[in-house]
């Protein structure tokens, strides 16, 4: 597959590759047709263990844990620090770890680890950094909102009784484990056994369900520092959970708005409509949408100097508003494009097909094929778009976090106010 990199196109036209692409009515290649499947076994235990064979000369093996994450944090910061002592990495409401034994450190060990966090912590990007602020103004109250990471204080109050009590809980149906590559499906199972076999049974309930329910909160925090002479910006709806219907559309939109940094040399050539009215007033944009067990998180995150924050908001609003009202075939076509190029990517290497298989186990509860993925993307229309842009955003209280020379930002109703239009 040759991959053609416009240099320059018209505002929301699709490159000429795209637009042949899209008309050759070759919607499902034949290479996603016939893509394996992996196949899939559960412990008697409910320890799921899933296998890729491959013909490559290696293989690889991932462990992701359900009931593990920042979401579960009591103190603040022990799942992170759980999963560098296993040499993985955690996330809201996973970690991701090494096949092997799910042991506690050693107290001098965690000691070590504890400081290692807190370097992480203090070489944290803004974005980073306002992207975990967002959840925490948009889910306050709810442990969804918990730091990904922890704080310094909270990392620094962690025990080893911490994260042996995080490793207690941990149930058969709570794991997950991926084999890709070079492996055989029954010899992996029995490696799963002998590794995850002394787990109890049970576990998350079905693919979906939480015991408390996040609420979504419209909300803001700022932190205001007039010496700098950039912004960073994060503003977010509520999004959808993994198996909402809105899922997808909300995929869609992400590519939709696009994202842009300046480093890129592109300018204003970028595709995306929203990147190109920003393009010279900010020096990065990025739609996000992060979908959790019952609720979701979709916006974007932008930097920009200090005396363009109004320019920047009045640019973005209208963008992410236009979604409820429709926007051109070309755009919806070159963001199918987009959307199914990332499906692919998802499933290249050992590495991220394991990844991937075992997210779509916990969060979906199924592995989807890729020729139904890329359906499913071709068979989304311009009022699938249409319909969850209007429940999410058209009208909708956001939430916000920012950081830097922001006494130019708006406030928090002007911002409110620009998430509808005047249109009867």
């Amino acid at each position: 597959m040759m991959l053609t990199t416009a240099i320059k196109s018209s505002s929301r036209r699709m490159s000429t590759v795209a637009a042949s692409l899209a008309a050759s009515g070759d919607a499902v290649p034949s290479y996603a047709l016939s893509a394996p499947a992996p196949t899939v076994s559960t412990l008697s235990n409910g320890v799921r263990v899933a296998t890729l064979e491959s013909k490559a000369p290696s293989s690889t093996a991932t462990v992701r844990i359900s009931s593990i994450g920042s979401r579960f944090d009591k103190t603040g910061g022990e799942s992170s620090l759980l999963a560098s002592s296993l040499s993985g990495a955690s996330g809201r409401e996973h970690i991701s770890i090494p096949l092997g034994a799910l042991t506690a450190p050693s107290s001098d060990a965690l000691e070590s680890l504890k400081a290692a966090q807190i370097a992480k912590l203090n070489n944290l990007s803004y974005e980073s950094q306002m992207l975990d602020q967002l959840h925490g103004t948009a889910f306050q109250g709810d442990a969804l909102g918990n730091p990904l990471e922890g704080t310094a204080e909270s990392i620094a109050s962690v025990s080893v009784d911490d994260l042996a009590s995080l490793l207690a809980k941990v149930k058969g149906e709570d794991v997950v484990v991926v084999g890709t590559g070079s492996v055989s499906h029954d010899k992996f199972v029995e490696e799963a056994n002998k590794a995850l076999g002394c787990l109890s049974g049970g576990g998350s309930k079905a693919v979906g369900s939480v015991k408390d329910k996040a609420y979504f909160v419209g909300s803001d925090i700022r932190i205001r520092y007039d010496s700098h002479k950039n912004a960073t910006i994060a503003v977010g709806f509520e999004g959808a959970s993994w198996t909402d219907a809105k899922a997808m559309p909300l995929a869609l939109m992400t590519t939709i708005l696009g994202s842009y940094t300046s480093s890129s040399g592109i300018g204003n050539n970028v595709a995306a409509s929203m990147c190109q009215e920003v393009a010279d007033i900010a020096h990065s944009i990025s739609a996000f949408n992060f979908s959790y067990t019952d609720t979701g998180l979709f916006g974007f995150v932008t930097t920009a100097p200090d005396n363009m924050l109004d320019e920047v908001m009045w640019n973005t609003m209208p963008n992410l508003v236009r979604l409820a009202h429709g926007v051109s075939s070309e755009e919806l076509a070159r963001a199918k494009l987009v959307l199914k190029t990332q499906i692919l990517s998802s499933m290249d290497g050992e590495i991220a097909a394991g990844e991937e298989i075992a997210r779509q186990l916990q969060t979906i509860g199924r592995v989807m094929p890729l020729a139904e993925a890329l359906t499913r993307v071709d068979a989304l229309a311009m009022d699938d778009v249409k319909a969850a842009a209007n429940e999410v955003i058209n009208d909708q209280d956001h939430a916000l976090a920012a950081i830097g020379g922001i006494h130019e930002l708006p406030d928090y109703n002007w911002i409110r106010r620009k998430s509808y239009m005047l249109r009867y």
